[in-house]
């Protein structure tokens, strides 16, 4: 049991063991983890606070002036009633159009319709709900989202399997993603490809993808189930010659019964509308049967859990895809925003003068930058950066840290990163 767990439970044998004893498995194993939610409540207060998973500037969160106005725009009838479990339907064909205009190698016959999620943490518990018994392997890159271990370790007792995605200088590498699947003697394997990923802010160009997408063929060919789960949570936010439709796409192509690809996405990051909380699971199955009973599942999953999204993020949403050139233009210059900041961040972070404080590593798209830093803590690290430069960073593990340069200005860039130099001379 995770260490945060027990001691919840601790103090309920404390106060109120009648409590715990009412508690099921699950909710005895249940934890808020101190990762990066509780690190970014730590630094709220930092004058360059590089922690959190949105996009800032000097007045505040970015967003699109279209979609703030939607509101002026929607009927009665758009906010106030229950949306279907399923999500809107007419949201969901927009959604659909959408992907297939970004995806030309996708096809409609080779997808199921878009079913609206709660956004993409929703999806996830979705696709752990619908997928995962204790004891299932689960494949993640070592550098991974950490809220994938509450869902399918903590939740559903998966056994998650790391391989990494980079070698010793940084560079990222698809040799023990690939070695691994070759040693795979599961019946059953579910994978999760998130790129740009999360934290490292890395997407794979198009030969990499076909290194990767090879590899799971060869697995499926060998017997093994193997359930393909792409999590584009950051799609489209590409500042690099890289693989730009989803790796989802990709796996589309294969011809075997035994690979199930999922597409978890949605306007979170792409609409820059975080706390509107509309996301898309979408499976690839080319028969009609099958898609009508995984969409029963699905909806009767999300109707036992949260009954329905909410009805105005939806609303919002389609109201913009339906009237999108403002719309469109307005996220553009987002990205552009975006895109300026990566540039001077893969200036500064690659200087000769850091090389001994820090190993970058590979990063070409997305909100954040990861490094293995050299000779000091990450989590003391991150706390001298708070308590003396007033800087927020998320600390990964016991060698790297994750820089959002989504949240700074491009201006403050360099002194975000010297400071972080001058913070690990100071703990060295």
């Amino acid at each position: 049991m995770n260490p945060l767990a027990q001691n919840l439970n601790d103090q309920l044998v404390d106060e109120r063991p009648e409590i715990l004893s009412m508690l099921s498995n699950l909710g005895q194993a249940m934890y808020y983890p101190k990762g990066i939610l509780s690190q970014s409540a730590e630094a709220k207060s930092t004058k360059y606070n590089a922690t959190i998973g949105m996009a800032t500037n000097k007045d505040g969160k970015m967003y699109a002036q279209a979609l703030y106005d939607v509101y002026n725009h929607l009927s009665p009838d758009e906010v106030f009633p229950y949306a279907p479990p399923q999500g809107i339907e007419s949201l969901r064909d927009l959604w659909q159009q959408k992907m297939l205009k970004e995806n030309p190698d996708l096809t409609e016959e080779s997808i199921s319709r878009p079913i609206v999620t709660n956004a993409l943490t929703h999806g996830l518990s979705l696709v752990a709900d619908l997928f995962v018994d204790s004891g299932d392997t689960l494949l993640l890159p070592t550098h991974n989202w950490g809220n994938y271990k509450l869902i399918f370790d903590t939740k559903h007792g998966a056994n998650i399997e790391t391989y990494s995605i980079f070698d010793q200088d940084g560079h990222y590498t698809t040799n023990s993603l690939v070695s691994t699947l070759e040693n795979c003697n599961q019946d059953k394997v579910l994978l999760i490809l998130n790129y740009p990923n999360n934290p490292t802010g890395y997407t794979p160009t198009k030969e990499e993808v076909k290194t990767i997408v090879s590899a799971i063929e060869q697995l499926a060919n060998k017997g093994t189930k193997v359930i393909a789960v792409v999590d584009d949570a950051y799609y489209g936010l590409f500042y690099e010659d890289v693989y730009t439709q989803s790796v989802f796409t990709a796996i589309t192509q294969l011809d075997s019964k035994n690979i199930l690809p999922i597409r978890l996405d949605g306007a979170t990051k792409e609409f820059f509308a975080w706390g509107l909380r509309v996301g898309f699971i979408t499976f690839g199955l080319n028969n009609d049967t099958a898609k009508e009973v995984i969409e029963a599942k699905v909806k009767g999953l999300i109707r036992s859990n949260i009954s329905s999204g909410p009805m105005p993020s939806q609303s919002a949403i389609q109201y913009v895809l339906e009237h999108h050139e403002q719309f469109d233009k307005e996220i553009q210059e987002n990205i552009d925003t975006l895109q300026a900041r990566y540039e001077v961040t893969k200036e500064v972070v690659y200087d000769d003068k850091y090389k001994d404080h820090w190993t970058p590593y590979d990063f070409n798209s997305g909100y954040f930058m990861a490094v293995k830093v050299k000779d000091v803590n990450p989590e003391e690290l991150r706390k001298h950066l708070i308590d003396k430069y007033s800087i927020g960073i998320i600390a990964l593990n016991d060698t790297d840290i994750r820089i959002a340069f989504s949240c700074v200005e491009k201006e403050d860039i360099p002194h975000v990163f010297d400071s972080i130099a001058q913070a690990i001379d100071d703990l060295k």
